[in-house]
């Protein structure tokens, strides 16, 4: 696997850190830069950081710590635009996704037929589905 960069985004209805333990993992094994990638609703936008999100920065921070290339960015803009923006500027070769996030699945899947990337979905301790587009 020749993976370099690899995204993870949440969303608010987003529920599971798996995908970003997986992520992390493989992330380290490769030595792949990790951008973390969040989804605010611009309705319900608040100052207020959720459990989630608190978790997804307390992540970020320990593995940066300890040596991993992790970026956090925090978006309001729409899920598919901003997708396909960081996946070009930032050169991704691979998404890391969780179940339960029809939201960003339907994303997601609105963006593949647009690029030729790996995407993994975490399902369980044991159950990934990945799914190249070629």
């Amino acid at each position: 696997m020749d993976t370099e960069n690899i995204l993870i985004p949440f969303c608010e209805h987003s529920s599971d850190l798996k995908p970003l333990y997986h992520a992390f993992a493989l992330a380290e094994r490769i030595r792949a830069k990790i951008f973390v990638l969040f989804f605010k609703n611009k309705a319900r936008a608040s100052n207020r950081v959720s459990l989630l999100e608190e978790a997804c920065i307390d992540m970020v921070n320990r593995a940066c710590e300890g040596g991993m290339s992790v970026s956090f960015h925090v978006t309001m803009d729409d899920f598919e635009e901003e997708l396909l923006n960081i996946i070009k500027t930032e050169h991704i070769d691979l998404i890391v996704t969780g179940p339960g996030d029809t939201e960003m699945g339907s994303a997601i899947r609105g963006i593949k037929p647009k690029l030729v990337i790996q995407i993994i979905e975490v399902k369980g301790k044991n159950n990934i589905n990945s799914n190249e587009q070629r």
